[in-house]
């Protein structure tokens, strides 16, 4: 009897473990099928004859989420170690802060690129046609680019008026780039990325995501305190322009006094 036991578990143990490793890998293979799907949604690119090609990806919320999936199902991460790896994440790429784009500027064939003010010709756009610049990008971009040059492109999250620039009215944004190459035929290529409907909003109810959480209740509350001192200057401007009315209408009254006389 013992014997026929033993002989089942023996048998059993292979299967659980076969069908473990089945799970585990089709759970890895549903990640990256999801990420891949995911990135290429997110990512636009554009080539310049047969010169050179500009490729960026956009990290949002959507992206991000896909992500840690993939990155959870290879590592085999549970439930508490996902989500402590997604708000690690956030914070070390600093997705609370800005708007990321992942970049890639390839040079095809022909002479190297020779990127003319970098920091000048490449910028971001929102629908109201509003221009945003770098805030941080690697110094590579600046520099001749013989082969090709990969790298975070760091913008502000928050554009004119205080508010985020990719917000649920966002109907797209834009990434320019211009003056890339020397070669006289594509001097004056210019080059645009456009993502329509850009706005995917986090996932608040999940803990993972509360570094964006915290970032944007210090925006409002930073918001409010602006909002004060605006109130407060108008409450002044209001007071002398009640005092300048009362001026005056004393000044009438003294010379429709002079005007009886």
């Amino acid at each position: 009897n013992m014997n026929k036991k033993t002989l089942i578990l023996l048998f059993l143990i292979p299967c659980i473990v076969v069908l473990f490793i089945s799970f585990t890998s089709l759970a890895k293979t549903d990640a990256d099928k999801i990420y891949s799907q995911t990135q290429k949604k997110w990512t636009q690119s554009q080539t310049i004859g047969d010169a050179f090609s500009v490729k960026a990806v956009f990290w949002n919320p959507e992206l991000v989420q896909a992500w840690v999936a993939k990155y959870g199902a290879e590592n085999l991460l549970s439930l508490e170690e996902q989500t402590a790896y997604h708000r690690d994440f956030i914070q070390r790429e600093r997705f609370q802060r800005y708007l990321v784009f992942d970049v890639t500027i390839e040079k095809l064939t022909g002479p190297a690129l020779f990127p003319l003010n970098f920091t000048k010709n490449t910028y971001l756009t929102d629908d109201q046609g509003n221009k945003y610049y770098l805030l941080e990008f690697p110094r590579e971009f600046d520099d001749k680019i013989f082969d090709k040059v990969s790298g975070k492109m760091y913008f502000s999250r928050i554009g004119k008026n205080d508010q985020p620039i990719v917000s649920p009215d966002t109907k797209k944004i834009t990434l320019h780039f211009s003056h890339l190459s020397i070669e006289p035929s594509y001097v004056a290529q210019n080059v645009e990325l456009i993502w329509k409907d850009p706005y995917i909003p986090p996932d608040y109810t999940q803990v993972s995501w509360q570094p964006e959480l915290e970032e944007e209740i210090l925006r409002l509350q930073e918001r409010i305190i602006l909002l004060e001192a605006e109130k407060k200057e108008l409450i002044e401007n209001q007071k002398l322009i009640e005092s300048e009315i009362e001026n005056v209408k004393n000044k009438i009254e003294e010379l429709q006094a002079n005007l009886k006389q």
